[in-house]
């Protein structure tokens, strides 16, 4: 999964970004609201993390837009500013959730986990595909029931295949769910993710095809 950081502290959002890739979340990092509402498209995200306190246009005005032009996208809000006045203004702009600074990295975690489970019912807190399993709570995939070591990009990869498990799954698509747009590389880099993906499903009943022209799909071996 994907989050956008919109925060002004250049040191606070790198920290916060390293914690959030350390969970395998793709993760990136805009500085102000500007940037944001010019030039970001977030159809790619699965959640945005906004600060209130930013310089220019305020955290309160981005998520007013942002819900104004119709973006669905869970946002967290994260800021200083503990007066009630400010959380109920957060909240009443269309902010999904509000943690104030400093703040406890557990506590942090469990929001984000909670927002990003929320459109789905609790019978789909885990995915499944033939012997592939993903736990969207733990974030922890198992392959027959054994647990399932992933790099940071090929968990990202491999939860988007599962996703749309049965469906073609463009390079695109893929590049977009395991790089953040500060990652310089092409979609050769999807290629050898899925290679090494390929490896580790082996001799299990699900595989990525190339479906040539197209991209990747998750296939289940037939009984």
């Amino acid at each position: 999964m994907r989050i956008l950081i919109l925060e002004d502290n250049v040191s606070l959002s790198e920290w916060l970004a390293k914690l959030l890739r350390g969970e395998n979340y793709v993760v990136d990092c805009v500085p102000d609201g500007e940037t944001l509402l010019n030039g970001v498209d977030l159809a790619p995200y699965d959640l945005a993390i906004v600060d209130l306190g930013l310089p220019g246009v305020g955290g309160i005005e981005v998520v007013r837009c942002l819900r104004r032009a119709g973006e669905t996208l869970p946002i967290l809000i994260l800021t200083a500013q503990d007066a009630l006045d400010s959380r109920v203004a957060g909240l009443n702009a269309g902010a999904d959730d509000y943690v104030t600074k400093p703040f406890e990295v557990p506590e942090l975690e469990a929001r984000i986990r909670a927002l990003l489970r929320r459109p789905r019912t609790q019978a789909e807190r885990a995915l499944s595909f033939g012997p592939l399993a993903f736990d969207q709570t733990a974030r922890s995939f198992s392959l027959a029931d054994a647990p399932l070591a992933l790099t940071p990009r090929e968990h990202a990869i491999l939860e988007a295949l599962l996703r749309r498990a049965g469906n073609t799954v463009s390079k695109e698509t893929l590049l977009e769910a395991g790089y953040s747009f500060e990652d310089e590389v092409g979609p050769g880099a999807v290629e050898v993710v899925v290679h090494r993906l390929r490896r580790k499903l082996e001799g299990s009943a699900v595989s990525i095809a190339t479906v040539r022209g197209f991209g990747y799909v998750l296939r289940q071996a037939s009984a």
